[in-house]
């Protein structure tokens, strides 16, 4: 639909499908001389929306504003079929190639929308309170088939703004998408390691978790006691213990974060060269213009800390990728 004398345009698309028999490499047991075959194992039932919105604001002599928009909303993906005899399968590559155990991968799961996030999660009491050994101040194992939802986002999009005054342009676009889950390897490794900054913050005594727990340092642990799941637990664990503690126990949950976000991802400020009006250049220039740009500039908000969600590239999260990059550059354009 395009009103206003097409000044305001609105496009709005539903899509309902269904995807047959999809070919999947799944992971076999290698005993058999392969790790990984190619089967048709499922099919999936998509149905969503999907929003384009473009409008100019001003439009003048001089000044000429133009904004757009997108956006998409996942109603519903789920898996209507796999293989026989099975209510569940792991696509190969959809879990961490870097530790061969793991604690979350991403699955097809019969009824339920594509790319269910699965691992290791805390043991809880009714109330849904950690439970901890009173003994060790540790996590006591819950159940390591926990499901955290789906790893697409219910919702994504972007918005571009188109500015210019006279000879001068300014520009920006961002993107965003709302839901879905992933899994870090990559901060499971660094808490493990001890080289991300959460291994050796002050914690709320005021000393360096890496201290030891009697000069005031430690992890502040704080749940119900595993033997009887009400008494209350508040103890400090030394920071070693206290992150070494996921491996054994191949809890996942605290390195399970929502894929939400939103990113500035460009904007540009840039001058249109008057080359038509200047005796060298009228006869043989059609246009010339200067830009300055920056790429990635502003991460505005996300709600994972350690990493990026915008850049992450693998289906069940990310592992050891690559932080992204911030670049700043100027673009001298001619034409001829």
């Amino acid at each position: 639909m395009r009103i206003f004398k097409e000044r305001l345009a609105i496009n709005i698309n539903y899509y309902n499908e269904t995807a047959s028999d999809q070919p999947i490499q799944v992971n076999i047991d290698a005993v058999s001389g392969v790790t990984g075959k190619v089967i048709n194992a499922a099919s999936v039932k998509r149905n969503g929306l999907e929003f384009t919105l473009s409008a100019t604001v001003i439009k003048s002599k001089n000044i000429v504003w133009s904004l757009s928009g997108v956006a998409g909303w996942a109603m519903n993906n789920t898996v209507t079929k796999i293989i026989e005899g099975q209510n569940r399968i792991l696509p190969y590559g959809w879990k961490s190639g870097l530790d061969r155990n793991s604690f979350a991968g991403a699955y097809n799961v019969l009824g339920l929308n594509w790319g269910q996030l699965i691992g290791g999660g805390f043991a809880r009491n009714e109330q849904g309170i950690p439970l901890i050994d009173p003994s060790t101040g540790l996590y006591v194992t819950g159940d390591p088939d926990y499901n955290y939802g789906s790893v697409v986002p219910r919702l994504t999009g972007g918005f571009q703004s188109f500015l210019s005054y006279k000879n001068f342009s300014l520009n920006f676009s961002l993107d965003y998408q709302h839901g879905g889950k992933f899994y870090s390897c990559s901060e499971y490794w660094g808490n493990y390691s001890g080289v991300l900054a959460s291994t050796a913050v002050i914690n709320d005594r005021g000393a360096n978790v890496r201290d030891a727990v009697d000069e005031g340092g430690g992890i502040h642990v704080v749940g119900v006691s595993s033997v009887d799941n009400k008494t209350p637990v508040d103890v400090y664990v030394d920071a070693f213990t206290y992150f070494h503690q996921f491996r054994s126990t191949r809890i996942a949950e605290p390195y399970i974060h929502k894929l939400s976000y939103v990113k500035l991802r460009e904007v540009s400020i840039g001058y249109s060269l008057p080359v038509k009006k200047w005796s060298f250049t009228k006869n043989y220039m059609q246009a010339a213009g200067i830009a300055f740009i920056a790429r990635n500039p502003w991460l505005i908000y996300s709600a994972a800390k350690n990493f990026d969600p915008s850049e992450i590239s693998l289906v069940f999260g990310e592992e050891g990728q690559l932080p992204p990059v911030r670049s700043y550059g100027v673009n001298l354009s001619l034409t001829f």
